[in-house]
C-alpha cells in the first residue's frame, strides 16, 4: 500500500444502513422494555413488603416463559 499525502484526511465508509438501525433503534427499544419489567417487578417487591422470594418467582416465571415460548431447533 502506498501512503501519499492525504492518507490521513481520507475518511473511512461508515457503518451499514442495517447497523445503525440496529444501535439507533432496536437495541435502546430492548433496553427500555428491560428497565420497564425491572420497574415492574420492583414495585411489585415493595408493594408486597420487600419479600424477596416474590421477586425470585416473578423472575424465575418470566424466564420460564421465555424458555417454554422460544422455537426448537432440530440438530
Amino acid at each position: 500500500m502506498l501512503i501519499d499525502r492525504d492518507y490521513m484526511l481520507e475518511k473511512p465508509p461508515g457503518p451499514s444502513a442495517s447497523k445503525l438501525f440496529l444501535d439507533q433503534t432496536v437495541v435502546p427499544a430492548l433496553a427500555n422494555a428491560a428497565g420497564a419489567v425491572e420497574a415492574g417487578i420492583e414495585r411489585v417487591v415493595v408493594v408486597s413488603r420487600r419479600n424477596p422470594l416474590l421477586a425470585f418467582g416473578i423472575v424465575a416465571g418470566i424466564g420460564l416463559a421465555l424458555t417454554m415460548t422460544r422455537p426448537r431447533r432440530a440438530f
